[in-house]
This record gives structure tokens, sequence and C-alpha cells, in this order.
């Protein structure tokens, strides 16, 4: 019986209470309150924030072993003080659901995978520079598996674990004059003359031997064994572009080359880009994923089978337009398994080797799939992904997926959070096409309530939201404010025409799209029309710059790393062939598209208060893009304020300053939006 039920004899007629039976009693009703409160705060959860988020594990790099018994994976750790991050690598025992850690350096370990002979490969800097090791899964010492200074932690194994293929970047032609004329500050040099070149090498773990395998003035990527170690099949662009180069192609091709070196094979001569080479288990076929564009920044990638031998290549997803990637022979090399981005989620499929139509491998209706490796005999899978509730779900399964059983479910568990409620959404955007979105409600929302809303908009622009758990939508949830995060025409996940719908157009129709969004969201009757903020990075940012410059809707705005002028940015970020892309040509040919679609150009119109932020370092988005969005509206008298992150690059990483950005946006909001002079996370 609960000790609050019984009637103390204090309370009983005509009793006197002495001074100790009086103390006694508030014992025992201190300890009955106490007692009864227990429950309540074991259940006491947390709202999510960004300081806890930055604080808590993360999980990741599962590798099932070639037994189907253990399960590898890496955990990651946070020192509170300086935030730096470490990981260890963990091994999961299958038979008795236990967990323990396998290393231990004070530098760290990551990208683990088993060797045929059952230990542990590893990656690691814990000699000051980034080498492969080896440790048995029983635990011990680990061992440098290849030795000497120039050779990255990274690359492939064979399938016997004796030879390692890797990609490494050749030191320029005139390396010593060079340097000594660095020494000197004699340094000038002419901008965009490619002089390093990426190539494959191997290295045999039992010789020791490390050999150069292609050579010349081109970039090769992503070599892959073939099963009897014979062969190399991989990726080259042989356009002698790079990336920043004004006439760069993404025009790359299969080869083959072998192992022990000689001249490399073009098994492909596709217009557009062909990577990811994976040999099937007899070693007759490979699969890779290819585009037949060339150029295009809104490509759809197609996946494709060609023989060895060489011949027409077989396109095996020509029916389903949606892009592909994360490509997996059946052992028995009659099936490919495939991730397909569909909309806001991502399907497992499989289709034969020989041709037929592709069909999703279920796992679940809200599942959004992320990887999968397996057993040598393919008949245990491991495979992860995630929900809208939940960030990391791991399940043990059979083949296609059969009756799978979550395993390591305390990775990335939410019970000590309170989680909002997100839900998928769908609306009529411009051309009434069927636009989809994201929208997480404000924790403790009730049907008929009217709240603050933010929309977000993702980067890209062959981006998107997808329904997986987003800690960002939690934050703000927290706070207080429902967030929509749509993705209009020219996102990806879509069909390749919606994908490329946003040409010549961008702050078009894809504008439209997302403000009508807002407006069903409105219409739902969850926003507040009077309370509404808009925030993006990146081509979020241009979307954001954009915005305000075309209705006055939004009570604040928050752009990061975003475009004002896409006629300076041709000239300034290191991928102009987008803008060529996007605008339909240089912007000599097509100046008037470039500075339509500049917020530049319409700055004047500009009345909702705006956060620009930015990092100092950032080449994608070189900060002048928000110099001259600040100055010029700064000389309008917009209400405009400039926040610079020193080192940082297009995305803000230092833990330190993700905190003080956090906090300084909740502050622009608070006080432009909810109209308060003290934000949530001015109590942290």
């Amino acid at each position: 019986m609960p000790l609050s039920l019984v009637t103390p004899m204090t309370d009983l007629p005509g009793f006197r209470a002495s001074r100790w039976t009086l103390r006694r009693r508030l014992v025992v009703q201190t300890v009955a309150a106490l007692l009864l409160a227990l429950p309540a705060l074991a259940q006491q959860k947390k709202n999510i924030n960004l300081r806890d988020m930055l604080a808590r594990p993360t999980y990741g790099g599962y590798r099932l072993s070639p037994d189907g018994q253990m399960v590898l994976f890496t955990r990651t750790d946070r020192e509170p003080k300086e935030w730096a991050a470490t990981s260890h690598i963990w091994l999961h025992d299958l038979s008795s659901s236990k967990s323990y850690q396998l290393t231990n350096s004070t530098r760290g370990e990551t990208n683990p995978r088993f060797l045929p002979d059952g230990r542990v490969a590893f990656t690691s800097n814990r000699d000051g520079k980034n080498a492969w090791y080896v440790i048995s899964p029983r635990g011990g010492e680990a061992v440098k598996l290849v030795e000497g200074d120039s050779l990255p932690a990274s690359g492939n194994f064979s399938i016997d674990g004796r030879k390692l293929v890797f990609t490494q970047e050749t030191d320029r032609a005139d390396k010593k004059e060079w340097e000594d004329r660095v020494k000197k500050k004699d340094d000038g040099y002419y901008a965009e003359k490619k002089l390093t070149w990426t190539h494959i090498w191997t290295y045999d773990l039992e010789s020791k031997a490390r050999k150069q395998i292609t050579t010349g003035t081109t970039d090769n990527q992503g070599p892959a064994y073939s099963p009897d170690a014979k062969w190399i099949a991989f990726s080259s662009n042989r356009t002698g572009t790079g990336i920043r180069d004004a006439n760069w192609s993404n025009n790359s091709d299969i080869y083959l080359v072998a192992a022990e070196g000689g001249e490399a094979r073009p098994l492909t001569t596709n217009v557009g880009p062909d990577n990811a080479p994976v040999f099937s288990p007899d070693g007759q076929w490979i699969a890779y994923g290819s585009s037949d564009l060339r150029n295009s920044s809104a490509d759809q990638t197609d996946l494709k089978v060609i023989s060895v031998q060489g011949g027409a290549p077989r396109n095996l997803t020509s029916g389903l337009d949606y892009s592909i990637s994360n490509i997996e022979w059946s052992p028995d090399g009659k099936t490919i398994y495939f991730a397909a981005a569909e909309g806001l989620t991502t399907k497992l499929y499989k289709v034969a080797a020989a041709g037929g139509t592709p069909t999703q491998v279920s796992l679940g209706a809200n599942f959004v799939f992320g990887d999968f490796n397996a057993s040598s005999d393919g008949s245990k899978w491991l495979v992860t992904g995630g929900t809208l509730e939940e960030p990391g779900i791991v399940y043990l399964a059979g083949v296609d997926g059969a009756q799978p059983r979550r395993i390591l479910a305390e990775h990335d568990v939410l019970d000590e959070f309170n989680v909002a409620k997100s839900e998928t959404i769908t609306w009529k955007g411009a051309d009434n096409w069927n636009i989809e979105g994201i929208l997480t409600y404000p924790l403790g929302y009730q049907a008929g309530m009217k709240v603050p809303m933010i929309l977000q908009v993702h980067g890209g622009p062959f981006g998107r939201y997808s329904a997986n758990f987003n800690a960002g939508a939690q934050i703000w949830a927290a706070r207080g404010y429902a967030v929509l995060q749509g993705n209009p025409r020219g996102s990806s996940g879509r069909t390749l025409a919606f994908g490329a719908a946003n040409q010549n157009d961008w702050g078009g129709k894809d504008y439209v799209d997302l403000m009508k969004g807002v407006d069903h969201v409105i219409t739902m009757g969850v926003a507040d029309s009077t309370k509404l903020a808009v925030m993006g990075g990146s081509y979020g940012g241009f979307m954001t710059f954009w915005t305000v410059t075309q209705t006055p809707r939004f009570k604040a705005a928050i752009g990061h790393a975003g475009i004002s002028d896409w006629y300076s940015f041709f000239g300034q970020t290191d991928i102009p062939n987008l803008l060529e892309y996007g605008f339909g040509g240089l912007p000599s040919a097509s100046k008037a598209t470039y500075e339509r679609w500049s917020p530049i150009e319409h700055a004047t119109k500009v009345t909702t208060p705006l956060l620009i932020t930015h990092g100092e370092n950032d080449l994608r988005v070189p900060i002048p893009q928000a110099d001259e969005y600040y100055r010029l509206l700064k000389k309008l008298g917009k209400t405009v304020e400039f926040l610079r992150y020193p080192r940082e690059g297009h995305g803000i990483q230092e833990p330190v300053h993700r905190l003080h950005l956090d906090v300084e946006q909740d502050k622009w909001f608070s006080e432009h939006v909810l109209k308060r002079t003290k934000a949530v996370s001015d109590d942290r």
C-alpha cells in the first residue's frame, strides 16, 4: 500500500504528539514524498538542444563479419570542454548481444572492416599520420598493417585480404624548385593550371611492395579489385580539366588495368560520367553508376553492367526514373541490389543482372534505407537506416531483408528527450505540381493552435530533405516553432524532368512552390501568418536572400553562405559550371538571366530583418557574396547584421562556432518573430 494512504497515529482524535513524534512524522512524510516523486523524476525528459546533441555519442561504420556472427562499428564521443571528437572501434557479439570496445588510442580510430582471416583492419593517426592497422577481434595490441611514410589510410582490400588498392595525388613535377621558390617568397603562379594528378596504386601486404599502376596527366578514382585480384577497375576523367576550370567536363569512363600494371583499357565511352565500378562474383561483369548527360547538375544515375571484355553496356534501370547508388552483387551473381532516392525516402531495390524490372526490397513503410552489407554467403544482412522519429536503426535480417530484427537499439535512442511530431505532407505548387515536404510541429502542439513557423530551404539546388530524424528541426520545435522543410522543383529524389525544371528559373517557380507550401500550412490551421521566418544555407541561403526581396510576409530571415549576385559568383566559386547549366550559358551570353535572379538587383525591396552568416574560408560560396549584400543593405538603411566565422568553410564545423551560431539564430528569431527580449537559448 502506498505510504500516502496510511493514516498516521498523530491524525487520530485526542492524540497529542511529542516533539520526537512530530520530527518522526516530518521524516516519514518527506521520505514518502520522495518515493512518490521518483517515478516522475525518472520519466522527466529534456528538450532537444544543440549542446546535448553535440555531447551525445554517435555511431556508424557498421560492418557484418564474413561469418555473420559479429558487427563492427565506431563510437564517437566529444570531450565537453574543447569539444574534441574521438572515435573508437567497438565489436558487437550477436550470440551474446554484448558490445565491447576494441581500440582505445588517444588519437582514435575509424574505418573498420573485417579481413578474411577474421582480424579487424582500421585506420588511425596514432603515430601522428594516418595509416592502416590490424587487431584481433579478441583484443590485444594493434600493429601497423601497411608500412611506409606516403601510404594514405584509404583504399580497398582484395577479397583474399593480401593486397590494397588506393588512390594518391602525385607531387607536382617541379616540387623541389617550387618549394625553394616558396621559401624565397617568389611564389607567384598561374591560376587554374592543373599540376597534380590522382593515380591508382597497389600495396602487397606480404612483400610490402608499393606500386604505381596508372600514370600520365589523368585523374583516376574508385579502384576495385577483381575477385581473383588480377585486375583493377576504376573510373577516370581524361578531359584534362579540373572542377574550378570554366571548361570543366564531368565526363568519366570505366577502365580496366592489370593489377601488375600496364596500359589501361577503356570499357565505356559514354559522354557523361561513369563511376563506382563493382565486379561480379565471377569477375566477368562490372556493374557501375552512369549518366548519359554531360555536365548536367540535375543528373540521374542509372545502373549499368558491362562485360570485362567490353562491348555495349546494359542499362538495368532505364525504366526507373530515379537516381541510384550503393551497388551490391548477390553472392551468386544473378542479382544486383541498389538504393534509389524517391521523394522523401530512399528505397532498396533489386534487379536481375541479366535484365528485367527492378523490384523493391521492403524494409518497412516509413524506413529510409541507408546501406547494407552481408555475410560472405549472403544469408545474413546488416541493414542501416532511420525514420522521422529514430535517427539510427540497425537491423539484422535474412536474404532480401527478410524478418528484420532490431539490434543495437541503444544506439541513437532518444528516450531522454522530448521528440516533437514530424510528418510528411504534400501540397500543390506552381503549375499545380505535387510538392513534398516535412512538417515538424512544436513540442506540446495541440490541434487548432496557430504557432510561429520557420520555412527552411535546402542547398543544391539539387538537394533534398528526407523523412529522417532532423535534429535541427527538433531544436526549433523545442523553442516553440513549427518547421516546414520543402522540396521544390529542382530538388533531387524525383524524376529527371522534376530535377531539371528550374533551369533558367532559380527563384522563379521553385520560389512559388515554397510559398505555396507556407500557404498550405497556414490553411491547415498550424502556422500563424503573422509569425513567419525563413532560413537556409548555400542555395537555401540564396533563396532566403531572394525571398526577402519578393515578399514582406516573413518577420525575420537568416541566410547562411548565400549567393547575392550570380554574375560575380561565376568568377568566385569553385563550381562555375553549375551556373552555365542553371542559367543557360556564360554570364556574358546570359547576362539578363544572371541579373534577373540576383537578390542584390532587388535589394531596395527588402523589408525583412536579415541576419547574414558566412565562413571566411568558404570556397564554394566565397564570402564576398555576403560582403556585397550586407554592404548594400546597410547603405540602404535596412535591418541587417553580418556574422562571420574565421577558419570555417561552406558549413560551420567547429563545435564552439556551432553553439554560438545556434544562440545568435535563436536571438534573431526571438527578437523579430516572437518579439521577445530573451531567447530560449539564453538560459543555457
